[in-house]
C-alpha cells in the first residue's frame, strides 16, 4: 500500500523539518545534475565556460590592479587575486542563483511535496562543483610558480564551509522574503556587484585607510577570503574582531533556516 503524506497547516518543529529533510535528501542531487545537464546544453564550450569564466576575469583584474594600480603583494598578485575570486565566486554564485530557488520552481513546488529548502541546497552544489574546478586551477598556477601549500592547508575545509554559510545565509531569507517581495531579485545583484569592490577580493586589506577597519570587519566575508589565504599562502590568520562578524552570521543562518521552515508551506499560496 502506498504511503500518504498528510500536510497540515500547523508547521514542524526543527527536529521534524531535519529528518523531513534527510528522508527527501536525494532529490538535492537530481536538482543538482538536471541543473548541471542543462546549465552548459548547446553552448560551444560546454562546461570549459566554468575554467574560462574565471581565467578572464582574473587577467582583467590583473592588469587593472597589479600594472595600473601597482598592488603590492607577498606572493605572485594574480595568486592572491586569484584566491579571493574563488571565495567570492563561491558566495555570489550561491546568493545569485539559490537565492531565486523557489521562485524558479514555481511550477514543481504546487504540484508535489518536499521541502523546500532542497531547492537552494541543490544550488549550491551546482556553486560547490564550479569552485572545485577553480580550486584546481589555482592548484595548477602554484605548481607553475613554484608556491609551496602553507601548513595551514588543513584549515581550507573550515573557511570553504563557511563561505557556503555565508552564500546560503543570504539565500535563505531571500527566498522566504521574496517569494513576496520580488524586488529583492532585482536588487541583490547590484548589491552583490558592489560589494566584490569593498570586499578585499583584489586587494590587501593593508591598503584600507587608518579608521576605516571596521567597515572591513563587518564584512563575513572579508574574514573568509582573509581565512583562504591564510590556509593556501601562509598570509597572516583572521583578526578577532572578522569573527565578531563571522559569529553574527552564524546566528543569523540560524534564525533565516528557522524562519524559512516556518513560513514554506505558505509559499505555495504565492507562487
Amino acid at each position: 500500500m502506498a504511503q500518504v503524506k498528510i500536510i497540515t497547516a500547523e508547521p514542524l518543529t526543527i527536529s521534524e523539518y531535519a529528518k523531513e529533510l534527510i528522508k527527501y535528501r536525494s532529490l538535492i542531487w537530481v536538482f543538482a545534475q538536471q541543473e548541471l545537464k542543462t546549465l552548459y546544453a548547446q553552448t560551444y564550450f560546454g562546461i570549459l565556460w566554468t575554467v574560462i569564466r574565471p581565467l578572464v576575469m582574473l587577467t582583467i583584474f590583473t592588469v587593472i590592479f597589479k600594472f595600473f594600480l601597482h598592488v603590492a603583494t607577498q606572493t605572485p598578485y594574480y595568486l592572491f587575486a586569484f584566491t579571493g575570486m574563488i571565495a567570492w565566486n563561491l558566495f555570489s554564485n550561491i546568493t545569485n542563483n539559490a537565492s531565486s530557488a523557489i521562485v524558479q520552481k514555481q511550477n514543481l513546488i504546487r504540484k508535489m511535496y518536499f521541502p523546500k529548502l532542497i531547492l537552494p541546497l541543490s544550488k549550491i552544489i551546482i556553486a560547490c562543483v564550479e569552485a572545485g574546478i577553480s580550486f584546481v586551477i589555482l592548484f595548477l598556477l602554484m605548481a607553475y610558480e613554484r608556491v609551496g601549500f602553507a601548513t595551514n592547508l588543513f584549515t581550507l575545509p573550515l573557511f570553504i564551509l563557511l563561505n557556503i554559510i555565508c552564500g546560503y545565509t543570504v539565500a535563505i531569507w531571500m527566498n522566504a522574503l521574496s517569494i513576496r517581495f520580488r524586488d529583492l531579485n532585482q536588487i541583490l545583484p547590484t548589491i552583490i556587484g558592489i560589494g566584490v569592490w569593498v570586499t578585499p577580493v583584489f586587494f590587501p586589506t593593508t591598503i584600507i585607510p587608518a579608521g576605516y577597519e571596521a567597515f572591513v570587519y563587518a564584512n563575513p566575508m572579508a574574514g573568509i577570503i582573509r581565512g583562504y589565504r591564510f590556509a593556501l599562502l601562509g598570509e597572516p590568520f583572521p583578526e578577532p574582531f572578522y569573527w565578531i562578524s563571522i559569529s553574527i552570521l552564524l546566528l543569523v543562518m540560524l534564525a533565516g533556516t528557522w524562519y524559512f521552515s516556518r513560513v514554506e508551506d505558505s509559499m505555495v499560496d504565492y507562487a
